[in-house]
């Protein structure tokens, strides 16, 4: 038996063959080996996957530099086989939670306080010429940012737009109107998510216009669409502790340098321009004009600025703050927790309605709102790969277990299917950006789950934390 940090791994010998079953990141492999040597070799490629696994995000990143961006990372959608409910049942309902789409930077600075620095740089001839053209580039993105902070971009339309279609083609029935013919919508009373609730079910309405969808954006529901309560408990903290670790780590003197032609011309006009002791603040905020970029169609890209390493770091010390303000972090996550057990409770309370018959008319509830509140849903369901815990004091091994840019990119979502067969038995299917997730609940017939379980466990989840 062998054990390391990313997996187990158990031999059974006979006198004909080895079998080897590999249990690694959450998965079990059973490989049949006809001799000694071949089994050695296996052992040590396996070692080598368990190394290599802390290295995964940042190959990723060298490869596809727009998966730094975190919860900038614009929506992808990835072919995915959509598996047949088991015979008799069909999806009768439908419940959502929707982060909005692509959008712009939501704080203005983001875009004039690094266009001040280089147009000041510029006029003292202190650009090289990489600055200059860095110049250029990001006039044209703080022009087409003017007073559209925080918006709704046109891509961001789309994809709401697609997720829409997509699960009008995935379940139709749910929206045939034959059955339930009523949607209710909730969305955070912030623009970008109204205006993405409006794309999502203007999508809806063509598919089948004799469908009613009733649309409420208000505080009044402000604890599903932007349940945060508890968060705002320890955010000023969390977001210190943050910014003290990258402005302690962050290694950005080559990238001033290949900007400007003078660097402690540069150091002293960015320190005073951000009111800080170091430069860091700078290439954070360059890095987020860059990854914000894809978010839009028609912007120059910012990523020939950085190096793989630069890049790579970036995208640390923003998962480490989104970590430690919106997730399972070791330190703060019981308590942001509590906001996904809201959420989670709305969930289960609006189903069991429409089950029960309560609400027969009722085909779906959608719910449209922010990152903040899907990473604690997916965290308190245990959602494979969302649950990592850490402590700040070994928050560089945050890589391992928690990344932001595959848990919650522009326009992520949370979708919940109800089947239903002629007894009245009933099944659901949970997915995470149209994706089917794996939860800490044994099923014989996954993706799906019985609803009797699948309720209990998350009844489970929303009970307070033991003392």
């Amino acid at each position: 038996f062998i054990s390391t940090r990313s997996g187990q791994y158990s031999l059974i010998r006979t006198s004909r063959m080895t079998v080897m079953y590999l249990k690694y990141n959450s998965y079990i492999y059973v490989i049949i080996l006809n001799t000694m040597k071949k089994l050695l070799l296996l052992l040590i490629a396996v070692g080598t996957v368990a190394i290599a696994q802390a290295q995964t995000m940042r190959e990723s990143i060298a490869s596809d530099p727009d998966l730094a961006a975190g919860i900038y990372t614009s929506y992808r959608v990835t072919d995915q086989v959509s598996p047949d409910a088991p015979r008799g049942f069909k999806p009768f309902y439908i419940s959502h939670y929707g982060r909005h789409g692509s959008r712009y930077q939501t704080a203005p600075e983001k875009y004039f306080q690094p266009l001040e620095i280089f147009e000041q740089a510029a006029k003292d001839g202190k650009l090289t010429e990489l600055g200059l053209d860095a110049l250029r580039r990001v006039r044209i993105l703080a022009e087409d940012a003017h007073l559209r902070a925080g918006d709704l971009s046109r891509r961001g339309e789309r994809e709401q737009r697609g997720i829409a279609s997509r699960m009008l083609e995935c379940y139709p029935q749910v929206f045939d109107g034959k059955g339930a013919g009523h949607i209710t919508c909730f969305a955070s009373p912030s623009v970008r998510c109204v205006m993405s609730m409006a794309a999502f079910t203007e999508r809806i309405k063509e598919h089948n216009p004799k469908l009613e969808i009733t649309r409420n954006a208000s505080e009044h529901d402000i604890d599903i669409t932007r349940p945060e309560k508890n968060m705002n408990v320890f955010y000023k903290q969390a977001r210190v502790m943050a910014r003290e670790y990258q402005m302690k780590n962050t290694k950005d003197r080559d990238f001033v340098a290949r900007l400007f032609n003078d660097y402690d011309y540069a150091e002293k006009l960015i320190c005073s321009t951000y009111k800080t002791a170091t430069t860091y603040a700078f290439i954070g905020n360059m890095h987020d004009l860059a990854m914000i970029v894809q978010n839009f169609d028609d912007l120059p890209s910012l990523h020939d600025l950085f190096t793989d390493e630069e890049r790579y770091q970036m995208w640390q010390f923003f998962n480490i703050r989104r970590y430690l303000t919106y997730g399972p972090s070791g330190d703060f996550g019981d308590i942001r927790n509590l906001d996904g057990k809201l959420l989670l409770r709305d969930i289960v309370e609006r189903a069991d309605k429409v089950i029960s018959g309560e609400t027969p008319d009722e085909a779906a509830t959608l719910r449209f709102g922010h990152d903040s509140a899907v990473i604690p849903l997916l965290a308190v369901m245990h959602v494979e790969g969302c649950d990592g815990r850490v402590p700040f004091s070994e928050i560089e091994r945050l890589p391992e277990v928690w990344c932001d840019s595959r848990i919650t990119s522009m326009s992520v979502n949370v979708q919940f299917v109800f089947y239903r067969n002629k007894k009245g038995d009933v099944l659901v299917r949970m997915m995470h950006s149209e994706r089917d997730v794996r939860i800490p609940l044994e099923s014989d017939i996954y993706p799906f789950y019985k609803w009797e379980d699948f309720r209990s466990y998350c009844v489970q989840q929303c009970k307070p934390e033991s003392k």
